[in-house]
């Protein structure tokens, strides 16, 4: 069976989940979240570190329970740790693992959504510390025909409630109308807007049922559906800066690679991006201008343990339970679940990066060819 590999990494947690098939169209597996260490604190691990540690420990536990780790997506907010992300993941030889924006993140949920609701067209805001993004996502193909992008002014929801119901608002003048708003937070709770923006707009607005993890499910289904963004050219717009048109090569999706070895008039980088045309999208610096209000609690998984208390041990007790719990579960692939006791979300510690050694360079995955929007 195949399984995909989802996580979202911000500043101060860590989001993983697994889902079932080779387009992450599946049942959840596992999920998982965890809180980001002190990065100042040079003996504990930082952001990137952790996401290295998850990766290889996911990786080791589906080639035990016979499950094929199809690919892997990673969504950010902080374009430094993306980049720090990126050179670990050179470091330490992974490949295969597709790194994806907030935004596109949001976008490929939405089209899964989007077709589970039975939608034509889905609309996505995406609603950050600073920032609001507003795009109608195709279903049929993914494609991002319109998408807008403004700066949100706020020190309340109340304030932010008001400039989202604006943008929200001129859904109503497309000619070809979504059939619905899908709401997505990062590093907002868009709980309190949802209320607010089903006042103001015809399209019958929806949050995900676990909002902690909706963009690591949004990162998994990008990995596995890779021409989602091949098709969205109006994604390169996302964040273009409207002053100087410049982008940032972190925004929009690649696939990353180690070669062995560099062959002559290569520029010896340890990663190559899919080459398409949005390949320079930029990138946004979150600075919080509103702060959401105390959430509650987060409700566990029941079957889970936790990768991060993974990182520090799991007690004999608890692994006992778990065993006990995924050995009754009823579904039609028990011959291929994990074995009792096992995780497939279970850090281990990311062995030193390897000495490059000259020889033959690895195939790069080739890019899916664009779809027509």
């Amino acid at each position: 069976m195949d399984i995909v590999l989802g996580v979202s990494m911000a500043p101060s947690s860590i989001q993983m989940v697994v889902l079932e098939g080779e387009y992450a169209d599946g049942a959840t597996v596992e999920e998982d979240t965890f809180d980001v260490t002190d990065a100042d604190d040079p003996a504990t691990a930082t952001g990137p570190d952790q996401v290295i540690s998850a990766i290889l420990g996911t990786r080791e536990g589906a080639v035990d329970a016979g499950l094929e780790l199809s690919s892997i997506g990673v969504t950010w907010t902080d374009h430094l740790e993306a980049a720090a992300l990126r050179d670990a993941l050179a470091a330490h030889r992974i490949d295969n693992v597709m790194l994806v924006s907030a935004f596109l993140a949001a976008a490929a949920l939405a089209q899964n959504v989007g077709g589970a609701m039975g939608y034509e067209r889905t609309a996505v805001l995406l609603v950050e510390p600073d920032t609001a993004t507003l795009a109608v996502v195709e279903t049929s193909d993914g494609s991002i025909p319109d998408v807008y992008k403004q700066q949100i002014h706020a020190e309340s929801y109340g304030d932010a409630a008001e400039q989202l119901s604006a943008m929200v608002g001129g859904m109503e003048k497309l000619e070809l109308p979504p059939g619905g708003l899908f709401l997505v937070g990062s590093g907002i709770d868009v709980a309190p807007l949802k209320p607010v923006l089903q006042s103001t707009t015809f399209l019958d607005v929806s949050v995900a049922e676990e909002p902690e993890t909706a963009l690591a499910r949004g990162a998994a289904l990008a990995s596995a559906n890779a021409p989602l963004f091949a098709s969205s050219t109006a994604a390169l717009a996302y964040a273009q800066d409207p002053g100087t048109g410049a982008v940032d090569q972190y925004s929009l999706p690649e696939y990353l690679y180690v070669p062995l070895g560099p062959e002559s008039g290569d520029d010896e980088l340890a990663y190559s991006a899919v080459g398409d045309d949005d390949a320079d999208s930029p990138t946004v610096v979150i600075e919080k201008l509103f702060l959401p209000e105390e959430s509650q609690p987060k409700r566990r998984p029941v079957l889970l343990v936790g990768s991060g208390l993974a990182v520090v041990g799991i007690s004999a007790v608890l692994a006992l339970e778990i065993a006990l719990a995924i050995g009754i579960r009823t579904t039609g692939t028990v011959a291929l679940q994990p074995t009792p006791g096992q995780h497939l979300i279970v850090p281990e510690q990311a062995p030193a990066p390897a000495p490059v050694q000259a020889s033959e360079p690895l195939a790069k995955l080739s890019q899916p060819a664009p779809v027509a929007a």
